[in-house]
């Protein structure tokens, strides 16, 4: 499967995806009527570009990743060129991405329940996420649509070190809102 068929494909679909949820959004009334067909096209495009940066980002950190395990630990993920692994993080970006909203609303829900300490939601995250994106790899991989192999037990590795960043970023970004929080909430007097 060539690169340029997946990133079309990926577009094609993600604007489709963004004037359903354009479209959607209208018969709500969340938003307004546009005043204009620009006004309409321009914030389908909004969307559009929002939905691409949520999948832009995850197949750049996953890029990434691949190329940190590669140095660190040696030659465990194979590639035909510099496009097939893009492809291959771009695939198994949008499955995870898929996948991660109903695992996180039925992680979320079943902390909520049992009113878990910080530490054992932050613990229960790591292992959904880790879980998740080791099977995206594996069904990608399976599917032998694109030239990457990964060798050994790289796919744990893989799947280890980018669990740990979606963790590690969302435990900032929760001490991050908290500290602004606490900083806009006035002293009680």
């Amino acid at each position: 499967m060539s690169f340029s068929y997946v990133i079309s494909l990926t577009f094609l679909i993600l604007l489709l995806v963004s004037i359903i949820l354009y479209t959607f959004l209208r018969k709500k009334n969340v938003v307004d009527e546009a005043p204009g067909a620009i006004a309409a096209v321009l914030l389908i495009l909004l969307i559009f570009f929002s939905l691409s940066m949520v999948i832009a980002l995850p197949t750049v950190m996953l890029y990434l990743v691949s190329l940190g395990v590669n140095f660190l630990f040696g030659e465990y993920i194979t590639y035909d060129s510099f496009f097939s692994l893009i492809t291959f993080s771009l695939l198994v970006s949008i499955i995870v991405i898929f996948w991660s909203f109903i695992v996180l609303f039925i992680g979320k829900g079943i902390t909520f329940l049992l009113k878990n300490p910080k530490w054992t939601t932050y613990i229960l995250e790591f292992f959904a996420s880790w879980a998740l994106i080791y099977f995206s790899i594996k069904y990608v991989l399976n599917l032998k649509i694109i030239e990457v192999s990964i060798w050994g037990n790289g796919v744990l590795i893989l799947s280890f070190f980018v669990s740990f960043l979606y963790i590690g970023f969302d435990i900032i970004s929760s001490a991050l809102d908290q500290k602004n929080q606490n900083t806009e909430d006035p002293p009680i007097q």
